[in-house]
C-alpha cells in the first residue's frame, strides 16, 4: 500500500522541512544580532538545534516509519558523543582562554656606545 495519494508530491515533505530548517537556521544566525544575555542565548541556541537534529533525523533519515528502540539507540549514540566531546573539549578552551592573552613584547636590547 502506497503512503502517498495518486498525484501527490512524494518529495512535498522534504521541501516543507527544508523551509523549516532554513527559518530556523536564519533565526539561530539572527538571535546574535538582538544581544540577548548569553544564558538565554545559549537555551535558544541549544533548543533549536535539538528541534533541527530531531526534524533531520525524523524526516531526512526515515527514524519517523522505524521502531520506537532505533530511533532511541540514534537518540542515545548523539547524547553520549556529545556528552564525549563536551568533556574533552571544555577543559581545551579553558586552556586557550587562559593562555590567549597577549604576550608582552620582548625587549628591544638598546645598542650602547662603546
Amino acid at each position: 500500500m502506497s503512503e502517498h495519494a495518486p498525484g501527490a508530491n512524494p518529495y512535498k515533505i522534504y521541501w516543507v522541512t527544508w523551509g523549516i530548517l532554513l527559518v530556523i537556521t536564519v533565526a539561530m544566525l539572527g538571535a546574535e544580532m538582538f544581544h540577548l544575555p548569553r544564558l538565554f542565548l545559549v537555551l535558544f541556541l541549544l533548543a533549536f538545534m535539538m528541534v533541527k537534529a530531531a526534524m533531520i533525523g525524523g524526516n531526512f533519515m526515515h527514524l519517523r516509519f522505524e521502531r520506537s528502540n532505533l530511533t532511541w539507540m540514534v537518540a542515545l549514540g548523539i547524547l553520549v558523543t556529545s556528552l564525549i566531546l563536551y568533556t574533552f573539549i571544555t577543559p581545551e578552551s579553558w586552556h586557550v582562554k587562559a593562555t590567549s592573552a597577549p604576550a608582552p613584547a620582548a625587549a628591544v636590547p638598546s645598542e650602547s656606545t662603546h
